[in-house]
C-alpha cells in the first residue's frame, strides 16, 4: 500500500535510469479516429508516434500456462508513459501491439514504470 505524501520521484528516475541502461529505446505508434465525415462515410485517423526505453523478455512456460498468454508474446518493461491498448511498437524487425498495460503507480498517480504485453 502506497503511502500518503511519500515523494516516489526519487525511485521514478531509479526505474528509469536501469531501464534506460539496460533495455534500448523503441518507437511505439498511436493511431486515433478523428471526426465521423458523412460525404466520404469514414473516420478520419491521427497517427503519433512516441520513443520510450524499454526492456523486452520472452514469457516463461508458466506464463504461458494460462490463456491470457500465448506463445509469441513478448513483456515489455518500459519507462512510466501512459501506454494504451492497441499501440504498436517494432521489435526487431517485427511489428508487435500492445493487448495489456500493466502500470507501476504506487501513489496512484505517478507512473514510475509499466508492465506491457506485445502481441503480433
Amino acid at each position: 500500500m502506497a503511502h500518503a505524501g511519500y515523494n516516489y520521484s526519487p525511485i521514478t528516475k531509479s526505474a528509469e535510469a536501469l531501464i534506460t541502461r539496460f533495455g534500448e529505446e523503441f518507437t511505439f505508434t498511436r493511431t486515433t479516429d478523428g471526426a465521423y465525415n458523412p460525404a466520404t462515410g469514414s473516420v478520419a485517423q491521427t497517427t503519433a508516434t512516441y520513443k520510450k526505453y524499454a526492456c523486452v523478455f520472452d514469457y516463461t512456460d508458466a506464463d504461458r500456462a494460462g490463456q491470457t498468454v500465448l506463445q509469441g508474446d513478448r513483456r515489455m518493461l518500459a519507462e512510466g508513459h501512459s501506454y494504451e491498448i492497441n499501440d504498436t511498437v517494432v521489435i526487431g524487425s517485427d511489428i508487435f501491439k500492445v493487448i495489456n498495460v500493466d502500470e507501476i503507480r504506487p501513489n496512484g498517480s505517478d507512473i514510475v514504470a509499466a508492465n506491457l504485453q506485445v502481441r503480433k
